[in-house]
């Protein structure tokens, strides 16, 4: 690798193996892109090449087992962080037309508001964008903005996404009901004014329950997107769980819906 004093420092992240093999061609396609780019472009193409040091470095990439774990991870992980956030908003609005109070700090609700676009990024197909809106969200959040603590590793998930692949339609679509569905509660709640409404364990396991069933009744359904649905709903369904009874009730509910699936295996089509 050239040692022109140019080079961007993010290029050490890499190990100097690959560095050595690869340096000069990422250095090269780092100048092609930047060229007569603004400064923000510079520094968004940085962060670009460093993410994808920390992905050869922890043999992440879309080739390698973790790689394809966190592909099928990313949209149910921001689903589940999307449907948090809007719920959060939605509470406030609610909130504030009803009695003047929002209950959320303007940070907190960029937060929410910089998730929610995240997840419209995806939606529209913009994985990079989603990844990027996602890693300003943990930042922010690390720093101390209003938010739930779920955001924080849900996100990182998106996060570190390999950026050469984008999940398959199965789990997009999937995904994007998740979000819808465990989000109605919330506008349920506020539309009525009652703060208390819930649905119980229907609202807490029924969207993951949901979802297990169909991903596993899916041909190409493999193990990761199991638990890519399990990490997901973990925000729900963990609330079933403060007692051994309820332990029980999660872990069988989910079981069933597990053996659905299997049992309806070949009679969802695959599409990619």
């Amino acid at each position: 690798m050239t040692a022109d004093e140019h080079s961007p420092r993010v290029l050490s992240l890499y190990p100097r193996r690959y560095r050595a093999s690869h340096g000069a061609e990422i250095l090269q396609m780092y100048r092609d892109a930047t060229e007569g780019a603004s400064a923000a472009a510079g520094r968004l193409e940085q962060l670009n090449i460093a993410a994808h040091a920390v992905r050869v470095r922890t043999h992440t990439g879309s080739g390698q087992r973790a790689g394809r774990f966190l592909v099928a991870t990313a949209p149910y992980a921001l689903a589940a962080a999307g449907a948090i956030a809007a719920a959060g908003l939605t509470t406030a609005v609610a909130g504030a037309v009803r009695d003047g109070s929002a209950g959320m700090t303007l940070p907190g609700a960029a937060v929410y508001v910089a998730v929610s676009a995240a997840g419209a990024m995806a939606v529209l197909g913009r994985w990079s964008m989603a990844r990027v809106l996602g890693a300003l969200s943990v930042v922010a959040l690390l720093a101390g903005c209003q938010g739930s603590a779920w955001l924080i590793p849900l996100l990182a998930l998106v996060a570190v996404m390999p950026a050469a692949v984008a999940p398959g339609r199965n789990d997009r679509r999937l995904a994007l009901a998740f979000a819808v569905i465990t989000w109605l509660p919330s506008l349920c709640a506020a539309s009525s004014g009652d703060g208390d409404f819930s649905l119980g364990l229907v609202q807490q396991l029924g969207p993951v329950m949901l979802l297990i069933a169909l991903r596993t009744a899916a041909p190409d359904a493999r193990p990761r997107h199991i638990v890519a649905i399990l990490l997901a709903g973990a925000p729900w369904a963990t609330t079933a769980t403060g007692s051994p009874i309820g332990a029980a009730i999660v872990i069988t509910a989910l079981a069933i819906a597990w053996g659905v699936g299997r049992l309806s295996r070949g009679r969802l089509p695959v599409t990619t």
